[in-house]
């Protein structure tokens, strides 16, 4: 098994840590040398973990960071002899014979993780079906970046109020328990009814085997603030990505889906989409042959041969037949007098999509709160979900995906007969199908790198975002998020205005080229004093604006500038993403920032 020799070594060392530089401190791989160094230090330090298979960090107990902020990034610098010197540092929940902890992060404030691939099991392979982390306190900023989980199980359990969650050049694998269909934490769960999320920043992620709701705040009676998820692929996946209520601004957009949502739910749990509102029915929405939705007041038949639901599309249940065999489940069930009450939900809510509570009626729900009918264009008129890629077969290069999208089709009918109708069916031989992507087959040891290659070659969902780059995360694409880095605010600034006319980054500005100034932003996200980077030095006057998510100019920089840098204090404006705009040798730049 993997690394148990190097951690019976590593943990007779006496020196838990170096420090190599200022406020940065080298953690020494080894049993519980991180926790020691965080009790020592608390938030003090930067801890920097060594990259490597080498790199190798095991919790003796959960990490806690009450009363400090706490940052842990990897990029230590590798052993001369690593055999995968490109791995990143790894973080494992416990060790051999250990029993994994309901959380290796119990957050009471603020923290950053950079760099590390966690493994949220034991190394004998005992899954955490629970949570990564979980956030506790109000008003907390998460920022988890470039790392990779896997196991996670659910990344996020948050009862705190208000947090600030940034998720970005991820990879989060068997995020669910896959013995049942629809059972198994959410992966993002808000359950706060008191104070909505502030802040859910997802993109350039790939997830993949993921559970129930991926995005859910329990329905929550206050208004959420800012969501953004752009540019993530999604590949396997029971039921439903977004299930949150009341999201005031909320960006869908440019997200590759590839054989998802292969679950339906209950009618009766769910309760209410007979009497849908006015409005078109979803696009998203499918239902049993004998379920009626209303279209302006008029009952629908929505059966069979108008299926234009998210599953339907999927070209591996298509070539399987899926849906025939749904067609032989709903003939089954009423042989054996089970009732035909399941269907699917929408992939992402819908401004026609009724959101209640179980069971109660949708007019009762509208007239009690009449927020009820999610994303009503006059309540919220800044949703926004486009130009995300679902319906089509992305030919991934690895096979082995494929592969597993066949027994993820194989495993969901049996499934659905077993937890919908158990008593009435006990054939459990779904749950010896595992569709989790595990190229090694050995849970809780990372011995595969890399662990995963999401590149395609669909030509069609290849320039299918709204800024004509590939649809899902752009990580997989060097030379095309690099395109995306230089145009990122002009790309942002059109997703929030709302335009879904495809881009053409060509017409935005010049990506390359002698006079091309781009504006970098660091530190990103930040507190107070940024520092604004040029590419060269600018003998001018510039003057920038700083400009909200609406548009608005609230603030302005002005500066003689001789060198490649200006300095600007940004602590006066509420948190928030920022855009600025300068005029560099009579060209505009642009740049963007978010405040914490």
């Amino acid at each position: 098994m993997k690394k148990l020799n190097l951690l019976l070594i590593l943990c007779t060392l006496t020196c838990a840590f170096t420090t190599s530089a200022q406020d940065t401190l080298d953690v020494v791989p080894g049993i519980g040398t991180l926790n020691a160094a965080i009790k020592q230090y608390k938030g003090g330090k930067i801890y920097r973990l060594k990259d490597g298979y080498n790199g190798y960090y095991v919790l003796n107990e959960i990490i806690d960071n009450t009363g400090f902020d706490l940052t842990i990034v990897g990029g230590g610098k590798p052993d001369a002899n690593d055999p995968k010197p490109t791995m990143p540092a790894t973080l494992q929940t416990s060790g051999t014979g250990g029993t994994p902890f309901n959380f290796m992060f119990n957050v009471l404030s603020n923290i950053t993780l950079k760099g590390i691939y966690f493994i949220n099991a034991t190394a004998d392979g005992v899954f955490n079906t629970q949570f990564f982390m979980g956030i506790q306190g109000n008003n907390i900023r998460v920022i988890i970046d470039k790392c990779v989980l896997d196991p996670s199980g659910s990344p996020i359990y948050c009862p705190g109020g208000s947090p600030k969650i940034y998720l970005t050049n991820n990879l989060f694998n068997r995020l669910t328990n896959q013995t049942t269909s629809v059972n198994g934490p959410v992966n993002f769960y808000f359950p706060n009814d008191q104070s909505g999320v502030d802040t859910l920043y997802i993109e350039n992620n790939t997830f993949i085997g993921l559970s129930t709701a991926v995005f859910s705040d329990n329905f929550a009676p206050v208004k959420s603030g800012f969501t953004w998820i752009n540019h993530n692929t999604f590949v396997h996946h029971k039921c439903q990505i977004d299930w949150m209520a009341n999201q005031e601004k909320f960006y869908f957009t440019n997200n590759l889906l590839y054989d998802c949502h292969v679950i339906p739910y209950e009618r009766a749990w769910v309760g209410g989409w007979d009497n849908y509102p006015t409005g078109a029915v979803s696009e998203l929405l499918w239902s049993y042959p004998d379920s009626k939705v209303k279209d302006n007041g008029v009952d629908i038949d929505w059966g069979f041969d108008k299926m234009t639901s998210f599953v339907a599309n999927n070209i591996e249940f298509k070539n399987q037949k899926f849906f025939d065999n749904l067609e032989d489940l709903y003939s089954w069930t009423a042989s054996v007098g089970a009732p035909n009450s399941f269907y699917f939900q929408p992939l992402v809510w819908t401004p026609d999509v009724p959101c209640e509570n179980r069971g109660i009626d949708i007019n009762t729900a509208l007239a009690n709160n009449p927020q009820a009918s999610i994303y009503n264009s006059e309540q919220y008129p800044t949703w926004k979900a486009a130009n995300n890629r679902y319906d089509i077969d992305p030919s991934f290069t690895d096979t082995r995906i494929k592969q597993k999208s066949d027994i993820l089709a194989q495993w969901a009918l049996p499934a659905i007969k077993k937890d919908y109708f158990g008593s009435y069916y006990t054939n459990t031989d779904h749950t010896s199908l595992d569709w989790y992507w595990d190229p090694d087959g050995n849970m809780g040891q990372n011995e595969t790198w890399p662990l995963f290659d999401g590149i395609y070659s669909n030509t069609e969902a290849l320039n299918f975002g709204l800024d004509g780059l590939p649809a899902g995360d752009l990580n997989w694409y060097p030379a095309k998020k690099e395109i995306w880095e230089k145009n990122k605010a002009a790309i942002e600034s059109h997703i929030l205005s709302l335009n879904t006319t495809k881009m053409d980054l060509s017409s935005v500005r010049p990506i390359y080229g002698e006079k091309v100034v781009h504006i970098d932003i660091y530190p990103n996200p930040a507190t107070d004093i940024i520092k604004i980077n040029f590419n060269k030095p600018i003998k001018t006057i510039i003057e920038i604006s700083v400009i909200d998510v609406l548009g608005r100019t609230v603030d302005m920089i002005n500066s003689n500038v001789s060198e490649e840098s200006i300095f600007y204090n940004s602590s006066a404006l509420k948190p928030g993403i920022y855009y600025l705009k300068a005029k560099v040798d009579g060209i505009d730049q642009q740049g963007v920032f978010i405040k914490k």
